[in-house]
């Protein structure tokens, strides 16, 4: 409980030795027996709960982005931005050469092929620079896939077009070339 400070103090004192006078210091300890004050110290909350807050948004961040990465390079995905690509009414309402509308795109939805649901959603563009947005929703049954939804809408007037039961597909997947639109 108490603590212990050592005081020192200097006093000179004279001595005679064998040579001439000389000077020398002699000191003398004095101890003091009191309680110390307690040192201020800043409380360290706000570093944790700003590191909690810096390391959740890094995680939401991080895993976010990796979700949507395996949405984004998912066969479905890929084989949807296909057949928007080629289909010539999407062609007429956007444009040649219909990419992602930007640079990284996010793929909204899910894709899951155990429980046998997809429902995704991304914007497109081409090269006039019209901007659509793609959606599409497909379920498993057995081991057949049922088309729900697949439209495009033009952002710009809220022209759609559906590709969803209108294409026929060949044992590979890609689209039949001899279907009239």
């Amino acid at each position: 409980m108490f603590s212990t400070r050592v005081f020192t103090t200097a006093r000179p004192i004279i001595t005679r030795a064998w040579s001439a006078q000389t000077k020398r210091l002699a000191h003398k300890t004095n101890v003091v027996q009191r309680e110390l004050p307690r040192p201020q110290t800043k409380s360290r909350v706000p570093w944790y709960i700003g590191g909690a807050v810096v390391g959740g948004l890094v995680w939401i961040v991080g895993l976010g982005g990796a979700l949507n990465y395996q949405r984004l390079s998912s066969s479905v995905v890929a084989g949807t931005l296909f057949m928007v690509r080629y289909d010539p009414r999407i062609i007429d309402m956007l444009g040649d050469k219909i990419d992602y509308a930007d640079k990284w795109p996010w793929i909204t939805g899910t894709v899951n092929h155990f429980k046998g649901q997809v429902s995704i959603a991304f914007d497109v563009a081409g090269q006039n620079g019209e901007r659509g947005r793609v959606r599409f929703s497909s379920f498993r049954r057995g081991n057949e896939w049922r088309t729900v939804e697949f439209v495009v809408i033009r952002e710009s007037d809220g022209k759609s077009v559906d590709l969803g039961n209108e294409l026929e597909l060949t044992e590979t997947g890609a689209p039949s070339t001899s279907v009239a639109l």
